[in-house]
């Protein structure tokens, strides 16, 4: 349980929003198992906001059945249900991570997700380990409301009637995607491919927008892609490389075009152990984000350089310290997070964060939109 407070120095930039705002979550964890290799794991997520009606939500995070057993020197596990998967090894953006759908209400940098329905099937041995996904049903993105901070200019709508998918089956369309990853030596990697309803959707304006009092909202247009990845770390002493790469193929800003794209991070972190002869260590991250489409990207992360450095105490408290620095390539703007972490107890934990834009370009609508919506955040959360 987490009480969290956002704090917002500026005024809203659009009138329907509220200047501050306050939440409660709920995140409990059940789990049952049984000495026949069978297991049921259900997490419910629930939000209670008191700013923005689109904010409070409830959501299923798992709950899924587990079995799993031998096949000679084969190990293999089934999972049924709700869950979360997670690819990648990048730290500021993850492209290949694309079973789980964003839950873009809970934090703007996306990496809070939805659970998914799936059947997950695992297969594991010396060669490597193979996952196989089928994935019944699609889950739309959550957008903050009228009276939300961090939203677009013009609201997103969020009722079923005004999505548009391109598969006459909707949002029930079966997706499907497989894994293989390994470790060679120092080399982790994993080779991935999905096929079916995008998770990042097309904003496309509701008709009659620039017409005089007339609302202007924006509808999810979700359309069918495949998408190949790659994931890399590469361990050398102190130093991780890192590397995610995609060629996904569907439709873009452009209009019905099935031509494809290429986009990735590359980068690394570099760790200094023991640092000024303490306990604490020091990382230092460094990554480049690139997306072949430029500016017509619908990722924010079309050509940036992301640099970070996280102090670790090492301490009883797990007191951690982290700056990251976000620098847009193609418009010259920049965000700044900070974030302090620490235990205040054997069930109390304490998170600050601070993020703020600044050199903000008109040209790059997805920060000019939210050009006022710097903030500090206070989360206090209860664990028992």
């Amino acid at each position: 349980m987490a009480f969290e407070s956002r704090i917002y120095p500026t005024k809203p930039l659009y009138p329907q929003q509220k200047a501050h705002d306050h939440s409660l979550t709920f995140e409990p964890t059940v789990f049952f198992e049984n000495q026949a290799s069978h297991s049921f794991t259900f997490t419910p997520f629930l939000r209670f906001d008191a700013s923005d009606n689109e904010r409070t939500h409830v959501d299923i995070r798992e709950a899924y059945f587990l079995t799993f057993g031998d096949i000679g020197s084969l190990e293999w596990e089934f999972r049924i249900g709700i869950d979360q998967i997670f690819w990648g090894t990048a730290e500021s953006n993850n492209p290949v991570n694309i079973i789980n759908q964003t839950d873009q209400v809970e934090h703007p940098n996306g990496n809070e997700k939805l659970g998914q329905p799936m059947l997950h099937g695992t297969l594991a041995g010396d060669w490597g380990i193979l996952d196989l996904f089928a994935l019944p049903f699609h889950r739309p993105r959550t957008y903050p409301g009228n009276s939300g901070r961090l939203r677009t200019a013009n609201p997103v709508l969020l009722a079923d009637h005004s999505m548009e998918y391109e598969d006459s089956s909707g949002k029930r369309h079966v997706d499907f995607a497989t894994r293989y990853s390994h470790t060679i030596g120092s080399v982790d990697f994993g080779i991935s491919y999905f096929k079916g309803t995008s998770r990042e959707p097309l904003l496309i304006s509701s008709s009659g927008c620039g017409q005089p009092l007339k609302d202007c909202f924006l509808r999810q247009q979700y359309n069918q892609v495949s998408q190949f990845g790659l994931d890399l770390q590469f361990a050398q002493d102190a130093f991780l490389g890192k590397a995610e790469i995609i060629n996904r193929k569907g439709f873009d800003r452009q209009g019905p075009s099935k031509k494809s794209h290429n986009a990735f991070v590359i980068g690394g972190e570099y760790t200094l152990y023991g640092i000024f002869d303490s306990d604490a260590d020091l990382t230092l991250f460094g990554e480049y984000n690139r997306d072949g489409r430029g500016r017509t990207a619908t990722t924010s992360f079309q050509d940036d350089i992301f640099l970070a450095t996280r102090y670790t105490f090492n301490d009883v408290e797990d007191t951690n310290f982290t700056a990251s620095l976000l620098h847009d390539m193609d418009y010259e703007t920049k965000s700044l997070n900070l974030e302090f972490t620490r235990r205040l107890n054997d069930n109390v934990s304490l998170k600050v964060e601070g993020l703020t834009f600044f050199d903000t370009d008109q040209t790059d609508a997805a920060t000019w939109q939210i050009r006022d919506d710097d903030y500090v955040l206070v989360n206090l959360s209860f664990s028992y």
